[in-house]
């Protein structure tokens, strides 16, 4: 994160899952600043269309005067039209227009062209860990020919949202964001809690399992941004939440999170992979993948998420 300095703060602690807040320490070096989908949707200065032409890709612009990010997994949903996840991170730049990469989550039917969307926040664990395996093998396979929306199987993506659905007990497994609205309703409870325990200038966790392991991290570069993301925390309370489980001591978590780090470190071009100037790395660390969504000078980073 050129040109900023981080700490780790000591571990929140819940059933099943403890939390290493990320928090910016002094001022940072760099001026780039952003908004992420969140907080432009808030602001009404980004805009999501359905384009009417293709499924993979739906229109985005922005009419504020700061880059604004749309977030890998976030859901999007139109009326009369096809409910999509966003396979991708994007980087808008003030007055752009572009094409954000995107997979449907909803049963078939036709596009309804010009139609708004909203965000409902951050999909499911299960289809973030399928997405992002899809696409760190495609681009280390072929990364001349990689597309993110052409990387990810609609099919593989369809199998995910049924039986997502099924384990929720809907009826329509077709009904993917009833599906997470029901998890958010669960976890509303568990999240909040969580929440209130991180430190206010909290801009990222690393989130450690019962049995010590790294299981997730999700990094912004301000704080902002973290308490805007929704649905993140939502998913990991309802698949790791677990009050029989005894939490790992506090010491073990930060350690982990600090090996996690230092593997970050290190990492090179058998770990990370991007186009030639796209401002999009795809990371594949042991058993976690993700991404890391770079600045203008596509060195510093703007935000990083990884999943187990």
């Amino acid at each position: 994160m050129q040109g900023t300095r981080f700490s780790l703060e000591g571990p929140v602690a819940h059933h099943g899952l403890s939390l290493v807040p990320i928090v910016p320490v002094g001022q940072s070096e760099s001026d780039e600043t952003y908004l992420n989908a969140a907080e432009a949707l808030e602001q009404s200065v980004l805009s999501i269309t359905e384009a009417g032409d293709a499924v993979n890709t739906i229109l985005a612009r922005n009419t504020g005067n700061e880059p604004v990010l749309i977030e890998e997994s976030e859901v999007l949903v139109a009326p009369n039209s096809q409910d999509r996840i966003v396979v991708a991170s994007v980087l808008l730049q003030p007055g752009e227009e572009k094409r954000i990469p995107v997979k449907c989550v909803h049963a078939p039917h036709a596009l309804n062209r010009g139609s708004g969307f909203h965000s409902i926040g951050a999909g499911s664990m299960g289809l973030k860990r399928k997405m992002r395996k899809m696409r760190y093998q495609s681009i280390m396979t072929d990364v001349e020919h990689y597309t993110p929306e052409t990387s990810v199987d609609q099919t593989e993506v369809w199998s995910e949202v049924e039986r997502y659905s099924k384990t929720l007990g809907l009826d329509d497994p077709t009904k993917y964001t009833d599906a997470l609205a029901k998890v958010q309703e669960k976890a509303s409870e568990v999240a909040k809690e969580i929440k209130e325990s991180l430190p206010k200038e909290t801009c990222g966790v690393i989130v450690v399992d019962s049995n010590g392991e790294v299981v997730a991290l999700e990094m912004y570069r301000k704080p902002q941004a973290f308490w805007k993301r929704s649905g993140f925390l939502e998913s990991f309370a309802v698949e790791h939440y677990d009050v029989k489980k005894a939490l790992v001591a506090g010491d073990t978590a930060k350690n982990s999170a600090i090996q996690l780090l230092l593997k970050l470190k290190d990492i090179d071009e058998k770990n990370v992979a991007t186009k030639e100037d796209s401002d999009n790395a795809v990371i594949g660390l042991e058993e976690l993948r993700g991404e890391a969504l770079l600045g203008n000078d596509l060195k510093s980073v703007l935000y990083c998420t990884l999943v187990k």
